[in-house]
């Protein structure tokens, strides 16, 4: 797995001058659902629609902590390497990256809403909502995992800086901390925390979470992120 690593850092340079995308790769633009308000949970599917290897990026689903959407912005317009699709959702959470809070337009952080080991957690900053699956846009998440089967799946958060190793395959969580710099450590696990039911549900589908430092990433960081996912994608 080192070696596999320190290959795909020599990849790095080759996959970060390939930004524009090639005229059968155009970006796919739908709708997985709407919000509590209504908003739509825009998908953008990059590549081939029958590609044998999927990968989803999840920029932003609390509100609070948005770095990664600047990631999917940039994926929008990679080239995948061949055989591979990515499919980016900007905001998972529309409703909460419009007001600026975590949870969504009812006040549910939507990592606590999902049916692994759900429990009730009272109002506040981790509410998670009056049963598992209670909000549309836990529901849209879990339709689409369901459907598209990804190979490989990063959700971005904030602040702690850091690539959560709790669960699930390390192997593609080590590439990606190796290409990045960001490092590797067991972050625990949430009740009703989306990447765990994904680990749980689908043990092949290798997701793990993203934690990016405070603040916005500089362009050296940017290229670095979008270097690794389409690592990622090149299997």
């Amino acid at each position: 797995m080192a070696k596999l690593a320190w290959s795909l850092v020599g990849c790095v340079a080759t996959l970060i001058l390939c930004p524009v995308a090639h005229a059968h790769e155009q970006p796919r633009d739908s709708s997985i659902g709407s919000s509590v308000d209504g908003r739509a949970i825009k998908l953008t599917v990059v590549g081939d629609l029958h590609a044998a290897r999927r990968v989803l990026v999840v920029g932003c689903i609390h509100g609070t902590e948005r770095a990664g959407e600047v990631i999917v912005r940039r994926l929008r317009s990679a080239s995948p390497p061949p055989g591979a699709a990515l499919y980016l959702i900007r905001q998972a959470n529309p409703d909460g990256c419009a007001a600026g809070t975590r949870g969504n337009a009812r006040g549910v952080d939507l990592n606590r809403n999902a049916n692994w080991h759900w429990r009730l957690l009272p109002r506040g900053t981790y509410y998670s909502g009056p049963r598992a699956l209670s909000e549309p846009e836990s529901r849209a998440i879990r339709r689409l995992v369901r459907s598209v089967r990804p190979n490989v799946s990063i959700w971005y958060h904030q602040h702690a800086n850091l690539v959560n190793t709790s669960m699930g395959d390390l192997g593609p969580k080590r590439i990606y901390s190796k290409l990045t710099g960001v490092p590797l450590r067991n972050f625990g696990n949430r009740p009703g925390s989306i990447t765990s039911w994904q680990s749980a549900a689908y043990p092949s589908s290798a997701p793990f979470v993203v934690e990016l430092p405070a603040g916005r990433l500089s362009e050296q960081a940017l290229r670095r992120h979008t270097a690794a996912v389409l690592a990622l994608a090149a299997g």
